[in-house]
C-alpha cells in the first residue's frame, strides 16, 4: 500500500516528537502493509520552525535507518500546505513543496468557514501546472456544508484524498456519515492515513479502512485508493 498523507517526522510538527517515535511509525506502517509512505508536515510547521532542507535531511535519515532495520518501507518528500492566500507563491519559491517532487500536491482547505480567496489561490495552483490533492475532504466544513463545491472542483480536475480513520469512527459518528456519502457518490480518489502515532488514536494502517470502503464501492477501487492510485501519484503518472 502507499500512503500519501502522514505526519511522520520528528520535531516538526504535531507527529512525532523524537526519532524513536518517527521509527516506531515506520515499523508500524511497515507491519501493517504501507511500502511506501509520504512525509507530509505543516507548511506553516516548516515554515516557522523549521526548514525545506531539515525536511529533507530527516527523511534521509529515517530511510537509512529503515534500510539498516531491513524493512521493506520507503520515506518521500512531500509536505501538507495550507491553502491561503500565499500559497502560490510559496509554491514557486520552494517552499510549498509537491508530492515527490511532481505534478501533484497536496492541499489542506481551511477547517472553517470558505474564505474568498479559496477559489482564486486554488486557480492559480492548477495555473502553475500542478493538481490539488484535497486533504481529508470529509473533515473540512465547507464540503460538509455543500458538496457541491466538492464535485466542482472534482470537475475541475482536483482529486479528493479521504482519511482511513474516518471510516472508522475515529472522528465520530457525522464526519463517518459524511465519508460514506462521499464514497457513494464518486468523490473519492486516495484513502491515507493522516498518521500521526505509531498506534491509537492516529495509527498509520490502512487495511482496516480499504476494508470498510470496500463494503461501500467494492473490492477493486477500495484497493485502487490505497494502491495503484496513490502509487501513480507519487510517481508522477496521469490518471484517467
Amino acid at each position: 500500500m502507499y500512503d500519501i498523507h502522514a505526519h511522520i517526522l520528528p520535531g516538526v510538527d504535531d507527529g512525532p516528537s523524537s526519532m524513536d517515535e518517527s521509527m516506531e511509525v515506520a515499523r508500524a506502517a511497515a507491519k501493517s502493509g504501507t511500502r511506501v509512505m509520504l512525509a507530509t508536515p505543516h507548511r506553516k510547521d516548516v515554515t516557522e520552525l523549521s526548514s525545506v532542507e531539515r525536511i529533507r535531511s530527516l527523511v534521509d535519515e529515517l530511510n537509512a535507518q529503515a534500510q539498516a532495520e531491513g524493512l521493506d518501507f520507503r520515506l518521500l518528500v512531500g509536505m501538507e500546505n495550507h491553502l491561503d492566500a500565499e500559497l502560490p507563491t510559496e509554491i514557486s519559491a520552494g517552499r510549498a513543496l509537491p508530492i515527490n517532487g511532481g505534478r501533484y500536491i497536496l492541499i489542506e482547505m481551511p477547517f472553517f468557514g470558505t474564505p474568498d480567496f479559496i477559489e482564486s489561490s486554488l486557480a492559480q495552483v492548477m495555473a502553475l501546472g500542478y493538481v490539488p490533492v484535497l486533504a481529508h475532504t470529509e473533515r473540512i466544513e465547507a464540503f460538509q456544508g455543500d458538496v457541491g463545491l466538492l464535485e466542482r472542483f472534482v470537475g475541475l480536475g482536483m482529486l479528493s484524498q479521504i482519511t482511513a480513520g474516518s471510516l472508522l469512527g475515529q472522528w465520530g459518528d457525522d464526519v463517518k456519515s459524511f465519508t460514506l456519502e462521499l464514497l457513494r457518490m464518486g468523490l473519492v480518489h486516495v484513502m491515507a492515513s493522516d498518521t500521526h502515532t505509531s498506534d491509537a488514536p492516529r495509527p498509520p494502517g490502512l487495511a482496516a479502512g480499504a476494508e470498510a470502503a470496500s463494503q461501500v464501492v467494492g473490492l477493486e477501487l477500495a484497493e485502487a485508493m490505497v494502491g495503484s492510485t496513490p502509487k501513480a501519484l507519487l510517481e508522477n503518472l496521469s490518471l484517467e
